[in-house]
């Protein structure tokens, strides 16, 4: 029997419809064996009912006779015209009403079966069309109703009644079903499809997630759901009931398997769950983010920035993979977080195995040039977007050139370049031209390439300790921070070694020179003492006056030598 249960519905009384074909036809058949031996006039137009005979007849009647040993009974009426006669006979208690059996019956003779319940006797087919046909026939009529009432004398000893039909006009119906043709359980239409048809040869309209007969479990009574679309079953992504679900394309039933499926003609597929569920949006699979196209439920096929399911955005790469990194997008480039993948903005971020990293302004895009971060210039290189982590000379966005630290950041000051002094601004950081500088006490001239030289090195170390005067003495000094004695104010201004710290260390740098002491030139060191064992040392000014750091007590001052009379005085080279 066929089971047949779905959303929409529930379908039964195929029993009843198909006993009914069987007590049709095994009733219409001596009916029609009769006519045949009459040599009635027949109309119908099957050649199964043309081609019946005697022998068809007798056969028909053996089959009948066996069908009154099975344990179930159907009486049938047939109404002609307005006569009203009814007989009863005895059939087989159980009929297959699927659509091989059906088959059969109009195509080959047998015997009615108790153990496998199916009924395909030619004759009895044939009979049961040409009743049918000849009901609208007066002729016919008589013969039909007289063998009727012949077949319920044979079996009336052993039949039991159990159903009765309304009129000739309902075994007209379930004899047509029988004799039609009509499509009934799966057929594959020309197009390929898979289509359910009712034992009535239609389907069902609309879309319905329904029970039926499996289509690929050949194991009789097996059943499977499938979802039909006017009785078209589906395969592949469908939506159902406000969800996306996936039909496998060669069992056609619901696939609830972790898996990505690609169907034939698509270059990416679909991403299914253990439930049978379509997945759309951001989804982790094998270890990686992609993206599934909400629309289509497809893995996104080309490089576009999304909008997840939960309201943040990301950056899909043509495999439909979640990109991190660095990334160009309509013209401009874009870092994403390699552990959110979320849009870095208005920060610094370093990507793993790098030692520098990107800068992102408040838009998310990724900035180059010169750029201030935290108070200070950097630069970012416009062919990477790297900070740089290397000295360079650099050109700006807007056509100026700086001067870059291995740290990235703009120099200012005096700066070292490929053996050459330049100096920078402070406040603008670009290179100063044309101009004369004194940084720390020191005179420079600068000329129109930048190039920085010292004007006189010599006053630039006497300017350099003169400006210290005022700070104490501290014997063992050598800084401003700390105070001087009077060699350590000597080394901090000439730049010498720790190998030139004391007095008898300093007087060795020079000759020794013993006359006109009181004429020594600015910058001349002057002694106080023997040569084998000065005391003191002083800086000469150039006109008998020097800058000193006299004893504990006192400052870094000037003093003159008609007062303190040094001993001899050396010029260094």
């Amino acid at each position: 029997m066929e089971a047949h249960k779905h959303f929409k519905m529930y379908k039964d009384g195929k029993k009843w419809c198909v006993m009914a074909i069987t007590t049709a036809a095994t009733v219409l058949g001596v009916a029609t064996a009769t006519t045949a031996n009459a040599q009635a006039d027949s109309v119908s137009e099957n050649p199964v009912v043309a081609s019946a005979s005697a022998q068809s007849t007798s056969s028909s009647s053996q089959q009948v006779m066996l069908a009154t040993a099975s344990e179930s009974s159907v009486t049938n009426v047939a109404s002609a015209t307005s006569a009203n006669v009814t007989n009863s006979a005895s059939v087989a208690s159980q009929v297959s009403a699927d659509n091989e059996t059906a088959s059969s019956a109009l195509n080959s003779t047998s015997v009615v079966s108790a153990e496998n319940v199916e009924v395909s006797a030619v004759a009895t087919v044939e009979a049961a069309s040409s009743a049918v046909e000849s009901s609208d026939n007066a002729a016919a009529t008589s013969t039909s109703v007289q063998a009727v009432s012949s077949v319920s004398n044979t079996v009336s000893s052993s039949a039991t009644i159990s159903q009765e039909a309304d009129s000739a006009s309902a075994v007209r119906e379930v004899a047509s079903v029988a004799t039609s043709g009509k499509k009934s359980g799966w057929v594959t239409n020309a197009s390929g499809q898979k289509v359910y048809y009712n034992t009535n040869g239609t389907t069902d309209t609309g879309r319905e997630y329904v029970q039926l007969p499996s289509l690929t479990d050949t194991t009789k009574g097996a059943m499977g759901w499938y979802l039909l679309q006017d009785g078209v079953a589906q395969k592949g992504a469908q939506e159902w009931y406000g969800s996306e679900w996936y039909f496998d394309p060669s069992t056609y039933q619901l696939l609830k398997e972790n898996t990505y499926r690609v169907e034939n003609g698509q270059k990416v597929g679909y991403l299914v769950n253990s439930n049978g569920n379509v997945l759309s949006g951001v989804q982790k699979w094998m270890g990686t983010y992609y993206y599934f196209d909400p629309s289509t439920y497809l893995l996104l096929d080309h490089q576009d920035y999304v909008k997840s399911q939960w309201g943040d955005y990301y950056m899909v790469g043509s495999n439909g993979a979640l990109m991190t990194g660095l990334v160009s997008w309509q013209g401009s480039k874009y870092n994403f977080d390699q552990s959110s993948y979320l849009l870095a903005k208005n920060t610094y971020s370093v990507p793993n195995g790098q030692k520098v990293g990107y800068l992102s302004g408040s838009d998310g895009k990724v900035l180059s040039g010169v750029q201030k971060w935290m108070g200070t210039y950097y630069y970012f290189d416009p062919s990477t977007n790297l900070l740089l982590d290397h000295q360079d000379y650099v050109k700006s966005q807007w056509g100026n050139y700086y001067m870059v630290g291995s740290n990235g950041a703009l120099m200012s000051g005096l700066v070292k370049w490929q053996g050459t002094t330049y100096y920078f601004d402070p406040s603008s950081h670009l290179m100063v031209t044309n101009t004369t500088i004194t940084v720390n006490g020191v005179q420079y001239e600068i000329n129109a390439s930048g190039a920085a030289t010292v004007v006189n090195s010599m006053d630039a170390k006497v300017n350099k300790a003169l400006g210290e005067i005022g700070v104490p003495y501290v014997w063992g000094g050598n800084s401003p921070s700390v105070g001087f004695d009077c060699s350590g104010l000597v080394q901090w201004a000439y730049g010498l070694s720790s190998s030139y710290r004391t007095t008898y260390q300093q007087q060795t740098l020079g000759t020794h020179v013993y006359s006109n002491v009181s004429s020594a030139p600015k910058g001349a060191l002057l002694f106080f003492g023997s040569d084998s064992a000065p005391y003191h040392v002083a800086i000469s000014l150039g006109d008998g006056s020097y800058v000193h750091a006299p004893t504990v007590g006192e400052n870094v001052k000037i003093g003159y030598q008609k007062y303190f009379t040094p001993s001899y005085y050396i010029v260094l080279s």
